[in-house]
């Protein structure tokens, strides 16, 4: 079973080739676009994951309308079959 698709068979490391957007997100363009310099996107980072472990199992709803009046976009992802996003809550 897939992680980001249950109705997915795991195939490779991450059970998904992450190959194509790790080459459009590591065009000089896009990183120029994105605003993140000569830093290389990569599909699954520790760094990120220790800096977010924190952040692990917290409610963080209530602090989305003070993002929102401030002005800042916000994408909101709820998977119906993904395994690691538990939109159910369960």
């Amino acid at each position: 079973m897939q992680y980001y698709d249950i109705k997915k068979k795991c195939d490779g490391d991450l059970c998904y080739d992450f190959s194509n957007m790790e080459t459009l997100l590591n065009k000089k363009e896009v990183r120029s676009a994105l605003g993140v310099g000569d830093l290389d996107f990569v599909s699954c980072s520790s760094t990120v994951y220790d800096a977010m472990l924190k952040d692990w199992m917290r409610n963080l709803e209530v602090g989305i309308p003070s993002l929102l009046e401030d002005g800042i976009k916000v994408l909101v992802y709820a998977g119906e079959d993904d395994l690691i996003c538990n939109w159910l809550g369960k």
